[in-house]
């Protein structure tokens, strides 16, 4: 058959082959695009923050929408975007688009390699016993205080290390009057990193209860709940008639480890609305810091006044963390001189700071019954170029003042975080049973850290699943509200039939309600809720009934209320105890996954 107008196939055939031709072109194309780009953000990553781990990423999609403006990036990212580019423009002019696929694979291995992807997943489906041959959770009763309680004051300085002190190092001694400090009192030499201690959080974790931080579920069930079950140090202090105070000059509800300090006993906070209240907007950006936060000069003169002014009640725990020296993306404040041009700058004016504070506490009545322990939350991320990260050994700084007498120490003791939280509870004279504390040993005692023990296999057995450390986060036994078929529930009744909200800007927000009719339904139930949703590029609610899915829900982009209705036949209720969730499908973060429910009724169908 001869090809005419009409039946052009030769044609149609070329031109449906060109446009399949270019369609796979678009997609391995774009598959690259995603893939080198995955790639180039995890070498990124994991070059600014040294020993990152995918469980620490986890840990950190815990994020608010507030929150989210403290994210500062490193200046190299501008050549990891440029790198990113061009290899992306060359693969393109000179691959196939078999090769374009084999790119793409080779991009997605390097993400998985880069952010260790895979050793989480050995470990988490690997169940270790360490727990259960070395963890210690001594009943500290008011009998095992001295007759006279001693304060605890513990500064948490930012990513400092004790070789700041050496002008080898860095040009000149970054810690002039912290190293003086440390020349006269008590400090460790013998700091291991160790995993699930080597971030801010995991850190105040590891202090105070002895256990690393292992990042939870990011829902808000898991948030609300994780580590509820296991006393700590505050507290073990709060029980004992201790005042708590927790002071750092960023936002403390980053992350949501606000919830870990008001779990633990904290009562009194100081964070970036506390000490900007009164102030103008021109005074809050003069004393701008890093990671969103306010200078460390502004924080530390707060407090001294509080205990100038005899505001703090004895006996007292009070945590500070700094946060000048926090990077990357670092921030000079105002009142820190400029010399370096660079991060030593803040590290020399964190060293000022910390000095000036603590002449002014040594004036104060407090000094005298007062132990301070100053070290650094965990080491500083690229502190040291790469060919000498293995020529010295990296530690925190650390120092421990006005101790209780007939404290005997090694100075070359082995240790990590782990080992702060019992000792800080012996520098109060409590003695502690076998000097332990959860996986702690006392650093003032001949009980040696896991760390130095080759049979607790401390590095490995840290980063298995236990049953024991999963006791700590289990959540309790939900609490059903009797509830009358056909009431109308408002946003203020809400929190009573949720044991897990968020209040935000006065309203609650929950991904879940309890109900308990007088008796099981023997007919369908119509639900009907109006309710707002943070958007997301695809927003979809989902809805479930006693763990079962009951509706998708498609949700209209358009900002503002929404109202749905959704039918529950009978036989899908098998007892007049009704857990409903709902769950913003798009978001990672719990808050982002909660709804804001202004209105909530359940009334019986007519029988058909």
């Amino acid at each position: 058959m001869t090809e005419s107008v009409l039946f052009p196939q030769k044609k149609t055939s070329s031109r449906l082959a060109a446009l399949w031709q270019l369609l796979k072109t678009a997609l391995c194309a774009i598959a690259l695009l995603l893939t080198l780009a995955a790639a180039m953000a995890s070498v990124w990553a994991q070059n600014t923050w040294e020993n990152l781990e995918f469980e620490q990423i986890i840990g950190n999609l815990n994020i608010r929408p507030q929150d989210m403006d403290i994210f500062a990036f490193s200046p190299e990212l501008k050549y990891y975007i440029a790198a990113a580019a061009i290899l992306y423009l060359f693969l393109l002019a000179v691959c196939s688009n078999r090769r374009l696929l084999l790119a793409s694979a080779v991009c997605a291995a390097v993400v998985v390699w880069q952010i260790r992807i895979i050793p989480y997943y050995y470990y988490q489906n690997t169940t270790g016993t360490l727990y259960e041959k070395y963890y210690k959770a001594p009943v500290i009763t008011a009998a095992d205080f001295p007759a006279q309680k001693r304060n605890l004051l513990l500064l948490y300085l930012e990513s400092v290390e004790n070789n700041f002190a050496d002008a080898s190092l860095y040009g000149r001694n970054l810690l002039p009057q912290l190293s003086e400090i440390a020349k006269r009192n008590p400090r460790f030499d013998g700091y291991s990193f160790l995993y699930g201690t080597n971030y801010t959080k995991a850190a105040l974790v590891a202090g105070h209860c002895g256990i690393p931080y292992r990042s939870p579920v990011p829902t808000m069930e898991s948030i609300n709940n994780h580590l509820k079950n296991i006393r700590c140090l505050s507290d073990i202090l709060a029980d004992n008639d201790y005042e708590t105070w927790f002071a750092k000059s960023a936002d403390h509800s980053f992350a949501y480890t606000d919830i870990f300090y008001k779990m633990h006993s904290y009562s009194n906070i100081i964070d970036r609305t506390v000490l900007t209240a009164g102030m103008s907007p021109a005074e809050i950006e003069k004393n701008k810091s890093s990671y969103n936060g306010l200078s460390d000069r502004l924080l530390m003169d707060y407090i001294s006044g509080l205990f100038t002014d005899n505001k703090v009640r004895e006996p007292f725990l009070m945590t500070v963390f700094t946060v000048d020296t926090h990077a990357p993306g670092t921030v000079l404040p105002y009142n820190c001189p400029k010399i370096f041009g660079d991060i030593r700058d803040n590290i020399l004016c964190t060293d000022n700071n910390i000095a000036s504070f603590l002449t002014e506490f040594k004036k104060t009545p407090y000094w005298q019954n007062t132990t301070v322990a100053i070290v650094g939350d965990h080491p500083m991320f690229k502190a040291l170029p790469t060919q000498q990260r293995k020529k010295y050994r990296r530690g925190i700084y650390n120092v421990f003042l006005n101790l209780p007498d007939n404290m005997s120490y090694n100075p070359r003791k082995e240790f990590t975080a782990l080992d702060l939280a019992p000792t800080y509870l012996e520098l109060l004279g409590i003695k502690l049973p076998e000097h332990a504390f959860g996986l702690g040993r006392s650093l003032f005692s001949d009980v040696p850290s896991l760390i130095s023990l080759p049979e607790a296999k401390l590095e490995t057995a840290i980063r298995q699943k236990s049953k024991v450390y999963d006791k700590f986060s289990i959540l309790p036994p939900q609490k059903f509200v009797p509830y009358r078929l056909g009431t109308r529930l408002l946003n203020k009744d809400i929190s009573s039939y949720t044991g897990f909200a968020e209040e935000l800007l006065g309203d609650i927000w929950t991904g879940s309600l309890y109900i308990k009719l007088d008796k099981r339904p023997r007919q369908d139930l119509e639900l009907k809720m109006t309710f707002s949703a943070m958007l997301s590029y695809k927003p979809m609610l989902t809805v479930k009934l006693n763990g079962k899915i009951l509706q998708e829900i498609k949700l209209r982009k358009e900002p503002g209320d929404k109202t749905i209705t959704v039918r529950i036949p009978a036989a899908g209720m098998e007892t007049p105890k009704l857990a409903f969730e709902f769950i913003n499908n798009n978001f990672r973060s719990a808050l982002g996954q909660s709804i804001n429910i202004s209105e909530f009724t359940l009334k019986p169908l007519p029988e058909k």
